[in-house]
Order: C-alpha cells, then structure tokens, then sequence
C-alpha cells in the first residue's frame, strides 16, 4: 500500500520544489520507490514533462472565480489518480501549492484531503515569526494539523535579502546575509520553536535556483543571439560592453559571465560569455523583470537530477526510511475518503458502469439539466419519460442541449405494453387489466414496469414527488432483496473534510433493535459498495453506559445483533454524536472504543432524529447531502428530496448506476 506525503509551505516558502525532488531522491536513494506529483504548476512550466499532470495556477483561478471549487478538486484528483497509475510508486511526494493569486493554505488542506496526505510543513526558519507564520497556514488543515504532521523542513533560513528584508533566490545577488531574527531560533537543535521534528534542514545554495538562458530570454522579451540557451546564471550586475548597456548573469566579462543580456536592442558577440541575449528593454526594465522571477524549474528541467541529489543530503535518513510502506497491521491505517475523492470516484465507477437511469419526472427543469450534464459526461444514459418535444421546449429554456446520449420514453405510447405483466404480478390483490392501465398512468409505476423487465437498470424520481409515490411502486413490485428485511436509507454528507454517511434519514420511523441493526448492516455494505471504510457508530443520547432507558437499550441490543451477524464490521455504541467524531471528546467518554472519535457512518435511532439532523448539516453548514440513497431494494430505485439541487440529481444518478451493478 502506497503512502502519499504533501510538502505544506507555511507562508510563502518559494523554493518548495526543491525540498519535494531532494526528498524524492533521498528515498530512492534509500531502495524505496518515489514519485514526484505537483497538484498546479505556472503556465509557463506546463511544457516540462513532469508537470504534465498539473492543473495551471491560471485555470485554477478562473475555475475558483466561477465558483468552481468541487470540479477543481475532482480534476486534482482524477490528476493523482492518471499520475499513479502512470508511476506506481511506493511513496508519493505531493508538491504543495505556493501562489499569491488564491488563499494557498486553504488549496493545500483540500489536496491535502482529497489526496489522503500526511504533511510535512516546509519554512523559512527556527525563530518564533516562522512557527507564528506555520500556526497561522495550519489552521485550515483541521484534524491534520494534529495528527497528521510527519515532521517540519527547513528550508533558505540562510538566503540573502533584499533591501526590503526579504528573502531573494533567483538571481539576487550577494543581497545581506542571513541575521539571526530572534533569540528563541532552535537552529540546529533538531526543533524549531514549538516543537515539532525538524526532518531536514536544507541550506540556501544559488545553485539550486540557477536559471537557463532560454528562460531568462523569456523574462526579458528578448532572444539568444549566441551561445548556448541551457547556460546557467545565478548573480546580476549591470556594466558597459562594446559602448551598449548590458547586464550580467553570473560573473564578470573578464571572469566568463555566464550569460550577458544585452539592452536596447544591442547585438553583437561577447568574448567569454556562455549565452548572448539580445532584448529592445532598458536596463532598468531587465533588471526589474529578473527582479521579479520566480523559483521555478525551467520547461526542460535538465538540471533536476543535480539538484535534487545534493538537496537529499539534508534529510534524516531514519526520517525517510520510515516513509517506506510496509504489509504489517500499521499498513492498514484508517483513510477518510475525501468528498473531491468520492465524487470522482463515483463518477468514475458509473461510467464504467454505463447503465441506463429511467427518470420519470422528464419534464421537470432540474431534472433536464441534471440529464444532460450526466449524459455529456457520460456517467450513466438518462431516459426522460415525457413529451420529447415539451421536454427540448423545457432543455432550450434552461440552456442546455440533450445530445445523443439522452433517451426518451413517451408515456402514452408505452403504458399499453406492462398491462398484462401488472395484471400477473398483482393477482393476489384481484387486478383488473382496467385497473393496471389506470395504475400506469403514474410515470413511477411505468418506470418500475420497465425496471422490472429489465428494460432500464435503475431509477431516480422525488424532485416533484413524495416519498411514498417514489418507493411504494418498487415495494409492490420489485419488492426487496433476497437477503434484506427492510428498506432503509442513507445520505452521503459532504463533509469539509471526510464523507459521512447518515441513516435511517427517509424511510423507517421508529425502528426496533433488529431493525436497528439491520439498518446498521445495510449502510456498512453500502459504504464498502463506494470505497468506504466503514466505522459505524450507533447513535443515542448516551455513549456507552453514561445513560439508561428503553431508547439506549434498544441501541445496546441492536449493536449486539450487528456484531453477533456480522462481525466484520467495526460498530459501537450507543455513541453521542459529538464522542463518534471528536477524539478528545472520545478519548474522555469512550477511550477504549475503535469506533469513537473517527466514525463515519451514523445510524440514528429514529426517522425524527435522522431526518433533523442531516437537514441541520445541510442547511446550517451548508453541507451537500446525497440522496436519500435507498438499501435493500431487489433493484436500485433512489429518492430525492424535493428541494434537490441539480447536483444532487446527478449525484443520485451517479449512484443509481454504481448501484446496479451490485445487483
């Protein structure tokens, strides 16, 4: 099993990839498997190879204004997942993001998420401003921040400044040398001020920000008129050669520059310099474009493999040997699925599934658009049952297009078909075929006819519709699952951070312990139907045995059932809310529980209280909530709410298709 580790700039931090190669290659250099994946990259690095899995810092802004923040991290991490399967390596080294144009801490703590990372906090320093400065970027990464941090990276805590007391890599020059900024720096004693782990401390070295002519051409707006565009500068004065203004890159002329930078439009060799570039900019305006370049690899990245060995040396060789993977029990640690990582990976499991959703609400706006957004990407095909022309009418008002991948189901023409097949499956209640005629009339009914015949492969109604109107065809007609009891229903929460899974939020009233526990069981296999790793906690007013009554009983009972059927599956209870997912809280109230503190499936003890509280999550919170996702239907049949939004329809559909392939 695999282990992915994100470098965390705190504050500005640039330089960072040179800490994620030189730790890439200390793990090579330690027999373990290692690769490089940078989440965004600027524009101008798209053309090196190694960021060919990157979504571009100027995309990522434009999907941020649009309020696209979901689809950027699903691209992320349908990024991660092309990269691995490219790589296959045993430790993934995620780059972390640096850039001024977003909030980056936020950035990271998504991909942080999204990719299941532990953090290795990358700074400037030992001194109390740098652990202010880390404290202040680690505040958006929750949980992580407490328990998932590997170790810090000290990173140019030597560079020189500019005038202004800020640190220069690219080109700076001599700048002032590095002053020691406060008397609590830890420098040099393995912490920095509050404590944590030092991992590496990595020197500056102009080196290891060393620009290539053809980079700085583009800098400058100008071209090589000679000499070799991988030539190599690192410091910049100005000077006179040949009666035009030039400016060096490196040494003197006398000394062989490596790179002259001549203005004004100025053209002619220079004896003893390694690369010529000639531009129309004045000196001045060279000197503040080199001024503002930023540390980044050149498109080519020729000079990675040097920089990434001489910066391994600064890591702890017991530090990396312990990011090896190994196959013992600590392999198998707990990973939260992220909400980017289910979305994308359900999206993914339907498409490979290609299934046909009937949607029997076809002329329901939310439910047009949701169609044409699930057949152009291909998720599932949609059939819309209605007036093919009124439903285009409703496509064309709502501006989308219903392509190829849409199918239609004119009512009137197909009830006729099923009358015979209802009048067969409710004789025992005396149908007449009058009656099943009448019956078909109800979109939902002729749905579940054609479900039933294997004519669609699952369905998705209730934007307009009760619950009862979704699910009482089904139940008459599909009836339940060979192995189920009840039907129950379960809500995926969009966490933040984590997708939890809530039931029963839709379906059973007041159930006993048996069906408690049958609830239990069914959302434990529906969580490992979508990748989760279930810890299911049995909800109540009282954790363990701090409280007593009937309803804590029936909760007592019901874990018992689960555990004694099915004792694969990691439950405990009864557990208030608050002890299932705060370890303090857990670490006080149930600190021998496996469950508490980190659960992520809920089952609530009652319709009531499920139903509240996942509107509580949604509505306050502002927290996605899909489905109800219905359990233990012989064939998948889901309900949506009635104030769905269009994502959630197409969620829902999404799951419809994973759904049925378990069939």
């Amino acid at each position: 099993m695999s282990r992915n580790v994100i470098l965390v700039p705190a504050g500005k931090s640039d330089g960072i990839y040179v800490a994620s190669l030189g730790l890439v290659k200390a793990l090579e250099q330690n027999g373990i498997k290692a690769a490089l994946f940078k989440p965004m990259s600027c524009c101008s690095e798209k053309e090196c190879e190694c960021n060919k899995y990157s979504v571009s810092f100027c995309d990522a802004v434009t999907m941020l204004c649009k309020n696209l923040k979901t689809e950027l991290f699903e691209l992320v991490v349908g990024n991660f997942e092309k990269f691995k399967q490219d790589n296959q390596a045993d430790v993934y080294v995620v780059e972390g993001v640096v850039c001024d144009k977003f909030n980056q801490d936020d950035i990271n703590a998504n991909i942080a998420f999204a990719l299941n990372c532990k953090l290795l906090v990358v700074n400037q320093g030992g001194c109390q401003k740098s652990a202010k400065m880390r404290a202040l970027s680690l505040k958006s990464f929750g949980s992580l921040a407490t328990d998932g941090i590997l170790g810090d990276i000290l990173l140019n805590k030597n560079a020189p400044k500019d005038l202004g007391g800020h640190k220069k890599l690219v080109l700076a020059g001599k700048g002032r040398e590095h002053e020691k900024e406060c008397s609590s720096c830890a420098c040099g004693t393995g912490r920095i001020a509050d404590g944590n782990k030092i991992v590496a401390d990595i020197a500056y070295d102009p080196a290891n920000y060393a620009v290539s002519a053809a980079t700085i051409a583009k800098l400058v707006d100008g071209k090589i008129v000679s000499g070799c565009d991988c030539a190599r500068g690192m410091g910049v004065r100005t000077t006179e050669c040949d009666c035009a203004n030039a400016v060096l890159v490196g040494n003197d002329i006398k000394n062989a520059a490596n790179i002259v930078i001549l203005t004004e439009g100025a053209n002619h060799e220079v004896a003893g310099a390694k690369s010529v570039i000639s531009t129309q900019a004045s000196s001045v305006e060279v000197l503040q474009a080199l001024a503002n370049a930023k540390p980044i690899l050149d498109g080519d990245c020729k000079f990675k493999d040097e920089i990434a060995t001489r910066v391994a040396q600064a890591f702890c060789s017991d530090f990396v040997k312990s990011l090896a993977p190994c196959s013992c029990s600590c392999a198998s640690e707990f990973a939260p699925m992220a909400p980017a990582t289910f979305r994308y990976k359900l999206t993914e499991l339907a498409k490979k599934a290609n299934k046909r959703i009937a949607l029997p609400e076809g002329d329901e706006p939310r439910t047009v658009v949701a169609a044409s957004r699930v057949a152009e990407a291909k998720i599932a095909r949609p059939i819309l049952f209605g007036d093919k022309e009124a439903i285009l009418k409703v496509a064309a008002e709502q501006g989308v297009s219903l392509g190829d991948n849409v199918e239609f189901v004119d009512p009137n023409a197909a009830r006729q078909k099923y009358v015979d097949r209802l009048v067969e499956l409710r004789k025992s209640k005396g149908l007449t075929p009058e009656q099943a005629l009448d019956m078909l009339q109800d979109n939902m009914v002729l749905a579940t006819m054609m479900l039933e015949a294997n004519e669609v492969d699952g369905i998705v109604s209730g934007a307009v519709h009760t619950t009862a109107n979704t699910i009482r065809p089904p139940l008459q007609i599909i009836k339940t699952a060979p192995n189920a009891s009840l039907v129950s229903s379960v809500f995926f929460m969009l966490m933040p951070q984590e997708v939890y899974i809530y039931g029963d939020c839709a379906i059973n009233p007041n159930p006993n312990a048996q069906e408690l526990a049958q609830i239990a069981i069914q959302s434990a296999d529906t969580a490992k139907t979508f990748g989760i790793d279930p810890r299911v906690a049995m909800l109540s007013y009282s954790t363990i045995n701090s409280g007593k009554g009937p309803d804590v009983d029936t909760v007592v009972e019901a874990v018992k059932i689960v555990r004694e059927q099915r004792p694969d599956i990691n439950v405990d209870g009864p557990l208030q809310y608050d002890a299932s997912v705060a370890a303090d809280v857990a670490a006080q109230k149930a600190p021998n529980s496996k469950v508490a503190g980190k659960a992520n499936v809920f089952i609530f003890p009652s319709l009531e209280a499920g139903n509240i509280g996942y509107k509580t999550a949604q509505r306050t919170a502002n927290i996605v909530a899909i489905g109800p996702m219905l359990q233990g239907m012989r064939k998948p049949v889901n309900d949506l709410s009635r104030g769905a939004l269009v994502d959630d329809i197409v969620y829902t559909i999404a799951i419809t298709a994973v759904q049925a392939t378990q069939v």
